[in-house]
């Protein structure tokens, strides 16, 4: 007798399925639904290695800005290769909506860029400097909008500009920089 061979079900990165579906509505909510964000994280933690790669492929594939998507999942990846991975796609395809605020001061200064966070909160990173050495490279985490003054708010290419010899310095120099600096990558991208 012969067996019924039973169809594989497509996987989520099956080439012939509508790009603007389901899927893409279920990402486009995650920026402003923290249930919605919480079940995306979680489910692509869960994934193997490989779930995790087919998944980043189908947010580039399917989402028309998949720049908080990627953010999202670089926020939740353990495994250093992804995360490269991830890091490098948010450059690509990131448009981080973001905002600077630029001090300067004699000698030195402090640059912060904010990006939008998990949920509802926002990301901080800030770089201060003295005599073109980095003093203090660091992410805060949680923040709320209204803490950021708006008559220190900055161009952020002009801000991007200024920092990004900074950091290569640091990284030229000391190695590495702090975790959660990556989360920053859509900054830094060409536009």
């Amino acid at each position: 007798m012969r067996e019924a061979v039973k169809a594989e079900r497509p996987g989520i990165v099956s080439a012939d399925r509508p790009r603007e579906g389901p899927f893409a509505d279920l990402v486009s909510r995650i920026a402003h639904d923290s249930s919605a964000l919480d079940g995306f994280t979680f489910a692509y933690s869960e994934l193997g290695t490989e779930g995790r790669r087919g998944l980043i492929r189908a947010v580039v594939q399917d989402i028309p800005d998949p720049g908080g998507a990627l953010g999202a999942l670089l926020a939740v990846e353990s495994d250093a290769a992804l995360a490269a991975d991830l890091a490098g796609l948010l450059r690509r395809h990131g448009q981080t909506q973001g905002y600077a605020t630029l001090k300067r001061r004699q000698s030195g200064g402090e640059a912060c860029l904010i990006r939008p966070g998990l949920g509802f909160a926002y990301e901080l990173l800030r770089i201060a400097w003295n005599d073109n050495e980095i003093e203090l490279i660091e992410v805060e985490s949680g923040l709320e909008m209204n803490l950021v003054a708006a008559e220190d708010r900055a161009s952020v290419s002009a801000t991007v500009e200024l920092v990004a010899p900074f950091l290569w310095h640091h990284i030229r120099r000391d190695g590495a920089l702090p975790d959660g600096v990556e989360r920053f990558a859509g900054f830094f991208s060409v536009t």
